[in-house]
């Protein structure tokens, strides 16, 4: 039984030290007296953005397309019907401003996209198949 208990003893004082050492690391102290201040710098006014910013398209995925210079927060990877007619649009900046811009298989790209929609109704599967062949 004796010999049992020794490697238990070294596991917990192993995690015990482990865990010590952890939190003394990760911890911050303050300075009594003293209060942390917040940095704060000055938002960019319009016109810093909009030379900053590029033109691009404001949404990630599908039909719904338009262009900005404010970038989508975030973006999945995931695919959406209507992405594949993406490759026919782009924004282009022309004299200060941000438009899209779309090729003439945009058109029928879009058009072939909403019919697969339609006729596949609920059956996304039946949808993005027939996409495919758009």
């Amino acid at each position: 039984m004796t010999s049992f208990r020794t490697p238990l003893i070294l596991c917990i004082c192993t995690v015990l030290l482990a865990a010590v050492i952890t939190a003394g690391c990760t911890t911050t102290t303050t300075p009594p007296g003293t209060t942390p201040v917040p940095t704060v710098s000055p938002a960019p006014s319009l016109a810093e953005v909009t030379q900053a910013g590029t033109c691009q398209f404001t949404s990630c995925h599908g039909l719904d397309l338009s262009c900005g210079v404010s970038e989508p927060r975030m973006c999945t990877m995931e695919y959406a019907l209507g992405d594949r007619c993406r490759q026919y649009a782009r924004c282009v900046s022309n004299g200060g401003t941000c438009t899209l811009a779309t090729d003439p298989a945009f058109a029928s790209c879009k058009a072939c996209v909403e019919q697969c929609s339609i006729r596949a109704g609920a059956d996304s599967i039946s949808a993005y198949d027939c996409e495919s062949k758009c």
